[in-house]
């Protein structure tokens, strides 16, 4: 018999599925915030979207957050839009540190129906070996999913204020640069 369609030796959590789907939704917000600040990024940029996507394909979320602000600053300097950039920038640096809490933890079965734990384990130099657990609540994942969403939507109202103040492009599909006879 194929191992794939076998459960023996399948080890089964104690996470409740109504509690795994907010965690898969903050998975896939995030993932949802993340490309629409490559966007963002690529639109800044002034050039091919696939420029913007080469250059934003392999950064970390700290050094995407980095390079949109700092590309604005660059290119229009401290105006009210760029208060606006960087107050969104922090808040998907604060939000980016939540969801890191979720993704690199293990889970257990929480003190209600509505809970699960949190498990971290962590080795410092400084302090040696530290153990925290938590109970965290389905709205708190709940929310954290939906802050995720509204953020990536608020970024994304701000790229298209920016498209209309021609502070930004709107990605062309043909090549900035060259023979202009290119075609993607």
């Amino acid at each position: 018999m194929d191992s794939s369609s076998s459960n023996e030796g399948l080890i089964q959590h104690a996470v409740f599925p109504k509690l795994l789907v907010h965690i898969g939704d903050i998975t896939v917000s995030f993932a949802l915030l993340e490309c629409t600040i490559q966007s963002l990024i690529g639109s800044l940029i002034a050039e091919h979207q696939r420029i913007g996507q080469i250059i934003t394909a392999e950064l970390s979320f700290k050094n995407l957050r980095a390079l949109a602000v700092s590309l604005y600053l660059e290119r229009h300097g401290e105006d009210s839009d760029y208060a606006v950039l960087r107050d969104l920038m922090r808040r998907a640096a604060e939000l980016e540190g939540t969801r890191n809490q979720i993704t690199h933890s293990m889970w257990g079965a929480g003190q209600t129906a509505d809970t699960i734990t949190r498990f971290k384990m962590t080795a410092k130099e400084r302090h040696g070996i530290r153990f925290h657990s938590e109970q965290v609540a389905e709205s708190d994942l709940a929310t954290l999913a939906r802050e995720l969403k509204l953020l990536a939507g608020e970024i994304l109202s701000l790229w298209m204020r920016l498209i209309e103040s021609g502070k930004a492009i709107n990605n062309p599909y043909r090549k900035m640069w060259g023979t202009g006879h290119e075609t993607v």
